[in-house]
């Protein structure tokens, strides 16, 4: 029988052909699982939701992304910038927020897939008000 570790790990790709875009989608995704989980003890849905909707939104992810800045190390600060700059982070103008919670969203994909669940959970931990 498998274990809950093998049904979430992360896949074995490598990063550097990894496109940004696919961080991004897989950040956002592990991010907004993050908070639904985090927040079940609320029970209703539409509670949950009103939660994930602040934290996994282009303000929240950007708020987010200033408070965690100082955490990063320089690899990461690159697949940020990377994906603040990115097509999909400029696809909605030049939408500081959205360019914001885009690099976010990568970070998070980033380091997931790395499997850097030190840095991801310290980030995660952050998006739902816990500081450990």
């Amino acid at each position: 029988m498998r274990s809950w570790e093998d049904l979430f790990s992360p896949p074995q790709l490598n990063l550097s052909e990894v496109p940004i875009s696919l961080l991004a989608y897989i950040g956002d995704e592990v991010m907004s699982l993050y908070v639904k989980v985090h927040f079940a003890y609320l029970i209703k849905p539409s509670a949950i939701e009103r939660e994930v909707r602040k934290r996994v939104s282009k303000k929240g992810q950007a708020e987010l992304l200033e408070r965690v800045k100082d955490l990063l190390n320089e690899e990461e600060m690159s697949v940020v910038k990377r994906a603040m700059n990115s097509k999909a982070a400029t696809r909605h103008g030049n939408d500081p927020l959205y360019r914001r919670s885009t690099g976010l969203e990568a970070l998070i994909g980033y380091l997931y897939i790395k499997g850097d669940v030190e840095k991801l959970e310290k980030i995660l931990l952050l998006s739902v008000g816990n500081e450990r």
